[in-house]
């Protein structure tokens, strides 16, 4: 084997450890993303709850308000017509009540239907308010575990990169040029085997002229089709 590609070899294999430990760092922020938009989402059900259930107790505040308005209207009314001293009266009075009775009852079937609308809601409001209670003790609990693994990754990275730069000595511009490129748009392998005849990255067969190269272990060979270094 071409010393360079065994260098560039063992380069590789260091790179792969690096790249999947930056996997790792790289997953944790779009994993708490994910967690704090389903938090999100769980305190956005608990609102839109809690707010039609304040909105329909502050209504039902504003027709009791109404309707204790109505009632003071009708025992006026039923005093005017007690009083009356003529039929037309009376009758005048009997219909106000009458017209204020039906008003009033309006009113109280609202509230009636925004009393049903809290009793059936409030449930639904403690539930979603448990489950934002829950999601935020478990994102605590996560972001403190991924912020320890996060330094702990990152510790291991160095590490690597230190041990890195010793297999860089020796490998020219060059070709360390080309085994990048490489690394960056084969998946990771720049740096591939030949089995049975051909490119262990791409399958295709050799020319009997690069395996003999190959075999002569003087240059660097390169498969045709994909251009991965080959040993």
């Amino acid at each position: 084997m071409h010393p360079a590609v065994q260098q560039l070899l063992s380069l590789q294999k260091i790179d792969t450890k690096v790249d999947k430990i930056q996997v790792k760092i790289d997953a944790i922020p779009k994993e708490t993303a994910e967690r704090e938009s389903k938090l999100a989402r769980l305190r956005q059900t608990w609102e839109q709850l809690d707010k039609a259930i304040r909105d329909a107790e502050a209504r039902n505040a504003e027709l009791e308000l109404k309707v204790q308005g109505f009632d003071n209207a009708i025992k006026r009314q039923e005093e005017h017509r007690d009083k009356a001293q003529s039929p037309s009266t009376y009758e005048a009075a009997q219909h106000q009540i009458q017209y204020l009775k039906e008003d009033r009852e309006k009113l109280q079937n609202e509230q009636l239907e925004l009393m049903e609308l809290v009793e059936d809601r409030s449930p639904l409001r403690e539930a979603a308010e448990a489950e934002v209670k829950a999601a935020e003790e478990v994102l605590a609990v996560y972001l403190a575990e991924a912020r320890e693994m996060e330094e702990e990754l990152k510790g291991k990275r160095s590490a690597i990169e230190e041990e890195r730069a010793g297999f860089l000595e020796g490998v020219n511009e060059a070709q360390l040029e080309l085994y990048m490129g490489l690394f960056r748009t084969r998946e990771r392998q720049a740096v591939v085997s030949v089995e049975g005849k051909v490119c262990g990255g791409c399958y295709t067969r050799l020319t009997p002229n690069d395996l003999a190269r190959l075999q002569g272990s003087n240059s660097l060979v390169t498969c045709k089709a994909c251009g991965r270094i080959l040993y």
